[in-house]
């Protein structure tokens, strides 16, 4: 799963994801959160609404509130760290804040010791594949050349609007990048940046079966 970007996920989007992994009998130790869990809006560098229903106090309290539903539906989850989890810190190193006075993330959402965020994710299966957050890559072709760049099958979120599977294979290779989508309620002030945007967040989240040999995209409808 990706971009829930907490307090502003779809309505659906915690049953639905569980309803995929019970379906699909997805071990906890299996789930992957590809990056921006939440959204921290008041973090991010853009003009903020100012009719919007949180302000930066009251979106963090919403946000940890929400969070204790996913913390016990998905005990154990790897994390892609991502921008927007990165925003807040972001922010203090441009006010020239040390790290030393800043409290982790972790801490500040009060996560579980069963979530754990990195980088890169590199699941060891039979057909081995990574989860980034996709940081770096745009566009529709951006799942795509992912996996080309590290010569091994990928999954990305990041770019909501080009979920989808694409192939490649060469002489020496057979891989697949994957953009697993988002979780967003894209009616909320947080996304009107993409109201005019011609293409529009695709919901759903990803499976990889087959011992990493199989990529499923399912639609959130």
């Amino acid at each position: 799963m990706s971009d829930t970007q907490i307090p502003f996920e779809h309505e659906k989007a915690l049953p639905f994801s569980l309803s995929v992994k019970k379906h699909y009998k997805v071990p906890d130790d299996n789930c992957i959160h590809i990056g921006d869990e939440l959204d921290c809006y008041f973090g991010g560098r853009w003009p903020k609404d100012p009719d919007g229903r949180f302000s930066a106090t009251g979106e963090l309290a919403e946000s940890k509130r929400r969070l204790l539903e996913w913390y016990k539906a998905f005990p154990v989850m790897m994390v892609c760290i991502s921008n927007h989890g990165l925003r807040w810190v972001k922010k203090a190193s441009a006010a020239e804040i040390p790290s030393q006075l800043m409290r982790s993330y972790t801490e500040i959402i009060e996560a579980p010791s069963g979530w754990v965020w990195k980088e890169e994710w590199n699941i060891p299966t039979k057909n081995p594949f990574r989860a980034i957050h996709g940081m770096g890559y745009s566009g529709q072709n951006g799942h795509r050349l992912a996996a080309i760049d590290a010569g091994i099958s990928t999954c990305i979120g990041h770019l909501h609007s080009h979920a989808g599977i694409s192939y490649v294979r060469t002489q020496n290779q057979r891989i697949f990048g994957f953009n697993v989508g988002c979780l967003i309620d894209s009616q909320q002030y947080a996304f009107s940046y993409g109201k005019e945007s011609r293409f529009k967040p695709c919901l759903g989240v990803g499976i990889i079966a087959g011992s990493g040999s199989t990529p499923i995209w399912i639609p959130l409808e």
